[in-house]
């Protein structure tokens, strides 16, 4: 049992619940929002939010890892007012994405990275009080030298405040590997991370690979249909979980309430499986018909994500 932050303040592991790991409650491009909030209208964007944290909540969801990095429009203050008006217990994310030019690190020292997450983590995101519970890093295509300085940054900024980090990987390039790779070489213990979206994944050997080095797989693709369908990622739980290893998985559906790289009528029309309730309400059933046991289902949803946070507390 340990204490870690949400967007609304401290709260006890053993009070986790249901746990999604790799959510998002608004996901931007900071320019246009920035220059044009006119664009935007967030009381709709509120009202949207509030449906879907309660549709998860009645789903039975009960915790939510908003995994928004800095550069994608984390809006920590939206966070926590969404947590707060909703009931959703939302834990909030410091660290970068994948782009090779993260302007504002390019010339300055690593350490300017690794103390800003730091900063995130221990005393709040600029001025809103909210403080970060997690880290999130993130390669694709494949490594380069700023992403690789991102990522030593991120164990570095772990190490030194025991919270997790959680992955976006590219896995038909093995990205997951190169990612442990250099939070080894960094000290970090493996335990304390999930590499993520491993559920694009058709390659049971990579997927062993990753949880044999001692992390955790984020099977957090979960009703998004491509590259794989939500029966083939139910066909591959189920296949980890009779291999022994339901005690190293986590789900998600990598979701948004409000999500700006497309129109949001666009995306409920061609995506009506991407929301919070799609694995509690619909694949649960699914791995259940696939032999997959209520101890592990529980495993996986509960147990696992409340493990994560205790282990890296400590």
């Amino acid at each position: 049992m340990a204490t870690i932050q949400s967007a609304t303040g401290p709260i006890d592991t053993a009070d986790l619940g249901f746990t999604l790991m790799h959510e998002h409650v608004r996901v931007s491009w900071p320019p246009m929002d920035q220059q044009y909030p006119e664009l935007f209208d967030r009381e709709h964007e509120m009202t949207r939010a509030l449906e879907r944290m309660q549709a998860a909540l009645d789903a039975g969801v009960k915790t939510m890892v908003d995994l928004t990095p800095i550069d994608l429009g984390r809006d920590a203050a939206h966070i926590a007012d969404v947590a707060r008006r909703s009931g959703m217990q939302i834990i909030v994310a410091t660290g970068l994405y994948y782009t090779p030019y993260p302007f504002y690190f390019r010339m300055r020292d690593d350490k300017v990275m690794t103390d800003l997450f730091i900063r995130d983590i221990t005393e709040g995101i600029s001025t809103t009080g909210v403080r970060a519970g997690v880290i999130k890093c993130a390669t694709e295509p494949e490594m380069h030298e700023m992403n690789e300085r991102v990522l030593r940054a991120s164990a570095r900024a772990a190490i030194e405040t025991g919270v997790p980090i959680c992955t976006h990987t590219y896995p038909a390039n093995r990205t997951g590997l190169d990612q442990q790779r250099v939070f080894k070489e960094e000290g970090l213990d493996l335990s304390h991370t999930v590499i993520g979206h491993s559920d694009d994944s058709d390659d049971f050997s990579y997927l062993e690979q990753i949880i044999q080095n001692g992390s955790y797989c984020g099977m957090d693709r979960i009703g998004i249909e491509r590259p794989r369908t939500s029966e083939q990622r139910a066909d591959m739980l189920a296949k980890l979980c009779e291999a022994g290893y339901a005690n190293r998985i986590t789900l998600s559906h990598d979701a948004s309430c409000n999500f700006h790289w497309a129109p949001q009528e666009l995306i409920d029309r061609m995506a009506e499986t991407w929301k919070y309730t799609h694995i509690p309400l619909d694949v649960v059933p699914m791995l259940r018909e696939r032999g997959v046991s209520d101890a592990d289902i529980h495993q996986m949803t509960v147990g696992n994500p409340r493990a994560i946070f205790e282990g890296a507390a400590k």
